[in-house]
């Protein structure tokens, strides 16, 4: 599974960010390694300088052979709490993704 992470201009986006959110994200989808052939990150900051609000952006793609990929976007007022946000949604969603997509196989296969 490649895991790519892309920052907008306002984030500053060092080597070690990059891979604690790898990290964070291999770890959320380590049991669907097989079947997510890519992700990726994409952190954006709407308001720079401006503390207070919710406008740290973290969108989530996870792309599948053959089928639409997943996203979710979870926004927070600090990065670290949108990542958080957003990756605990995509493990929901590609839990309940891949459980009724083997549901159905299974389902298929016994008739």
């Amino acid at each position: 599974m490649l895991i790519e992470v892309r920052t907008d201009g306002n984030i500053k986006g060092s080597e070690q960010f990059s891979d604690h959110v790898k990290a964070l994200v291999h770890t959320a989808l380590d049991r669907f390694d097989d079947r997510i052939r890519r992700v990726d990150v994409y952190l954006s900051d709407a308001i720079a300088d401006k503390p207070g609000h919710d406008d740290k952006c973290c969108v989530i793609e996870a792309r599948r052979d053959g089928r639409e990929p997943i996203v979710v976007t979870h926004q927070e007022s600090t990065m670290d709490q949108a990542i958080q946000g957003a990756v605990h949604s995509l493990k929901k969603s590609v839990d309940s993704a891949f459980g009724k997509e083997s549901t159905r196989d299974h389902l298929r296969d016994h008739h």
